[in-house]
C-alpha cells in the first residue's frame, strides 16, 4: 500500500464509520489485532486531523515505516 496525497484525500472524504472499518481492515491484514487500536469517535477525529495536516515528507516517512514493517513481518 502506497499512501500519497490523492489516497490521503480519498481517505479524508470517508465518513467516520468507513474510515474506522478501513483502518481495522489494514490492521488485521498487517497482523495487528484491530481491537487493540481503541478506535472510537474521538480517536477517529484525532486521526482525521493528523492525516489532514500531514506533509509530503510525513507521507514519505509513513510509507517507509510501513514498508519496513511489511518486510520484517514477512521474514518471520
Amino acid at each position: 500500500m502506497q499512501l500519497d496525497r490523492n489516497m490521503l484525500n480519498k481517505l479524508l472524504t470517508m465518513n467516520d464509520d468507513q474510515l474506522a472499518t478501513l483502518i481495522r481492515s489494514i490492521a488485521a491484514e498487517s497482523g495487528i489485532d484491530p481491537s487493540l487500536l481503541g478506535l472510537n469517535p474521538e480517536s477517529i477525529q484525532s486521526l482525521r486531523q493528523a492525516l489532514g495536516s500531514a506533509s509530503d515528507d510525513d507521507l514519505e516517512r509513513l510509507n517507509g515505516i510501513y514498508q519496513d514493517y511489511s518486510k520484517n513481518r514477512k521474514k518471520k
